[in-house]
């Protein structure tokens, strides 16, 4: 469980306080300045419609992969409900200011990057280069192998020729690499050892290596974010997946181009950012036991 320490100190900003109460907004006015209003001015679907969003936002809060992912989209579906709310109790113009207001938030207060613990190390374009010829440096890591008879410790750095690297791709624009990365900072916080490092990557400062490991910068791209898991510098998994003709057999089974085209866009947009997706695909459990 996270503790609350870091929870205060990843969530407790501006960007998220403010959002917090501007998405109760409707439910301030409503019982403050709609109360007067009979019972034939109220929409009468009023409670299914709170029913709907709380349903969505559980469904939310059990799918997310991490705590800032799970408020980012509340606070859209709040947003969403204020307007559509206000609009249906006869206040069009407070529904219009309303979005004026949640547009000028949006670019005033973006969402922040992470701000809690980690293991992820902040690389450029020549530390990668120097990942992929295995002339990076990272801190050793002395573990105690023995005791000796004087019964004192005897400490023996760690070492070993295969070194892995899990690199987060992303860019500051998108929220979906702001909410991922705590979840890959996670983590890095139970997996990191010796030979299994994690690092991140700007593309918008290095947009050559967006080329080089072929990620979309667009903004409608599906690459991001893109986590790669590197082993003595050569790729040999990622997140999402790219799928190519021949390596999936249900796709293969799939005949129309058209259809086939619509189950990889499927797939890449709803692919799993959990914890457990990078545990899985990238096969931390083994590779931390072998280090």
């Amino acid at each position: 469980m996270t503790p609350i320490s870091d929870l205060y100190q990843r969530l407790f900003l501006p960007h998220y306080i403010v959002n917090f109460f501007y998405t109760l907004s409707f439910f301030v006015a409503r019982y403050v300045s709609f109360h007067h209003l009979d019972s034939s001015s109220k929409p009468t679907y009023e409670m299914y419609i709170y029913t709907i969003l709380l349903s969505l936002i559980i469904l939310k809060y059990r799918s997310s992969g991490s705590a800032e992912e799970f408020l980012s989209i509340t606070f859209v579906y709040g947003k969403l409900l204020n307007v559509v709310m206000f609009y249906l109790f006869g206040k069009t113009l407070w529904s219009i200011i309303y979005v004026i207001i949640w547009v000028v938030l949006f670019a005033a207060l973006p969402q922040p990057t992470y701000q809690g613990r980690s293991e992820i190390i902040g690389l450029t374009t020549e530390d990668l280069c120097d990942i992929q010829y295995n002339n990076f440096k990272v801190p050793k890591i002395t573990e105690i192998t023995e005791t000796t008879h004087d019964g004192k410790d005897k400490k023996k750095e760690t070492t070993d020729n295969d070194q892995y690297w899990v690199i987060l791709f992303y860019v500051l624009w998108s929220n979906p690499c702001r909410n991922f990365e705590s979840t890959v900072a996670k983590t890095s916080l139970k997996y990191a050892t010796s030979n299994v490092h994690f690092g991140k990557i700007d593309l918008e400062q290095y947009p050559a290596l967006a080329e080089e490991y072929n990620i979309s910068l667009s903004p409608t791209s599906l690459d991001l974010p893109t986590l790669i898991l590197l082993k003595d510098g050569k790729e040999i998994s990622r997140l999402p997946q790219k799928i190519r003709d021949g390596s999936n057999e249900d796709l293969d089974k799939i005949k129309s181009k058209t259809l086939r085209n619509a189950k990889v866009t499927w797939d890449r947009l709803g692919w799993d950012r959990s914890m457990e997706s990078i545990i899985t695909e990238f096969k931390l459990e083994s590779l931390h036991k072998t280090t």
